[in-house]
C-alpha cells in the first residue's frame, strides 16, 4: 500500500488531518498462510541482503517445497534403512 510513497510523503500524510487512502482492502492478516509467509520473509531477511536476493530466496524455497513430497500420515514415511535389522 505504501510501497510507491517516499518517506517524505508518508510523513506528510501522518501530519495531515485528512485520510488520503480512500479504500483499504480487507486482508485476512491472522491466517495460518499469512503467518507462514511472515516466517519465510523473516527467514529470508536473516539469510540474504537486498530485495532481489530476498525475492530469489523466497521463490527458491517455495519451489523446493512444492517439489518435495508431502507426508500426510506416519505410514507414508518409510525409512530408507531398517534400524532394527542393523545389529
Amino acid at each position: 500500500m505504501l510501497r510507491d510513497l517516499s518517506e517524505d510523503d508518508i510523513k506528510t500524510l501522518i501530519n495531515s488531518d485528512t485520510t488520503p487512502i480512500k479504500e483499504i482492502q480487507k486482508f485476512s492478516c491472522h491466517s495460518q498462510t499469512v503467518e507462514r509467509c511472515v516466517k519465510l520473509v523473516t527467514e529470508a531477511s536473516n539469510k540474504v541482503w537486498g530485495h532481489e536476493a530476498r525475492d530469489v530466496y523466497i521463490r527458491a524455497t517455495l519451489k523446493f517445497r512444492s517439489v518435495m513430497p508431502n507426508f500426510f500420515k506416519k505410514s507414508d514415511f518409510k525409512c530408507v534403512v531398517d534400524i532394527k535389522k542393523k545389529k
